[in-house]
């Protein structure tokens, strides 16, 4: 058969098929736009969570430590390497209203200076300094709505945190540095520091986490500092986390779910495409968990997973994945139908 004879049977073939080819196009260009936008949500959310880190961290760079505050030659070194330094305490514990009904609340215990970037919003409006300082005769707290409703509160009433006494002195409405909680088992409420003397509640054995936020000089190197802070206390318990990547909790969530929504669009232009079982047999989920796993180790290996995570990714087993996900589809495809 001549060529020119063979095109126009293809010709003749497609005037018949083209509406279905436009049903193919047309399902493949929706799937490929859901993938893109599903692309652009996550870079516009990860560039904000880049712009923002600060006021989301609370400050340029933090220190924590479990279950102690950090020693005076170690907060020296924090103040002698910035601007501001501000000191949290976070625990749990039971707020307690005058008819003895308990309600358990994430505390944070707060300095003077807290906090470093924004602003605590409150109702009825007023500083955080002021509503800390309580009555006069009793330090203030601050509670998240849903626990005063909880506990059957109003501003002026009394709760007991531990061994002591404080006045309610407002709702907190808005607190800045939320982002970075994480998971938390109750509703926040805020006291400062200094009135948990005597309450019982940081004494030895108590379960807490410190955490020392740092406003850095416009002309400090992050990466200098952090060298130089895991260098001398890492060894003591130290973790760092600094703007860069303020929010990591929320950076997993939304890298999770944008692989999860792509992973989605892929399936429903295949499923309208008809081809649904190529994608059931390509193994795409296992090569994106897969080197996914590998890329997180290779971010923060020990000797050992180094290397073996260097030989998987550049070695025969990362060479030859994508050759197998490839041909296996192709294999499919043209295989003769069983019957």
């Amino acid at each position: 058969m001549r060529l020119a004879q063979a095109g126009r049977i293809a010709r003749r073939e497609l005037r018949g098929g083209l509406g279905a080819f436009r049903i193919f196009l047309t399902c493949l260009t929706l799937g490929v736009m859901a993938i893109a936008a599903v692309g652009t949500v996550r870079l516009s959310i990860e560039d904000g969570l880049s712009r923002e880190g600060a006021v989301i961290l609370g400050g340029d760079a933090e220190m924590e430590f479990t279950y102690r505050f950090a020693s005076e030659d170690q907060k020296a070194w924090m103040r002698s390497v910035s601007d501001r330094m501000s000191e949290i305490v976070d625990f749990r514990s039971m707020a307690v209203n005058a008819a003895g009904e308990r309600g358990l609340t994430q505390v944070k215990g707060v300095d003077g200076l807290y906090p470093l970037l924004g602003n605590v919003a409150l109702v009825p409006e007023m500083p955080l300094a002021e509503a800390l300082a309580g009555d006069g005769t009793r330090p203030g707290i601050v509670m998240q709505k849903v626990l005063i409703d909880r506990l059957g509160l109003v501003p002026g009433d009394t709760v007991r945190l531990g061994a002591k006494d404080f006045v309610l002195m407002a709702e907190l409405a808005r607190e800045p540095d939320a982002g970075t909680s994480g998971f938390s088992l109750g509703p926040r409420s805020i006291v400062a520091t200094p009135a948990l003397d005597g309450s019982g509640l940081l004494s030895e054995g108590s379960l807490f986490d410190t955490d020392y936020r740092l406003d850095l000089p416009e002309t400090a190197d992050l990466d200098a500092v952090k060298a130089e802070a895991e260098a001398r206390y890492r060894d003591e318990g130290m973790r760092w986390r600094d703007a860069r990547n303020g929010a990591p909790g929320i950076q997993r969530f939304v890298d999770r779910i944008g692989a999860f929504l792509v992973l989605v669009g892929l399936r429903k232009t295949v499923r309208e495409t008809g081809t649904t079982s190529i994608l059931k047999m390509t193994g795409l989920n296992w090569a994106v968990s897969g080197f996914s796993a590998l890329s997180r180790r290779r971010s923060d290996p020990g000797p050992w997973r180094q290397r073996r995570g260097e030989y998987l990714m550049n070695g025969w087993p990362g060479r030859t994945a994508p050759a197998v996900g490839t041909a296996k589809p192709i294999w499919l495809w043209t295989r003769p139908p069983t019957t």
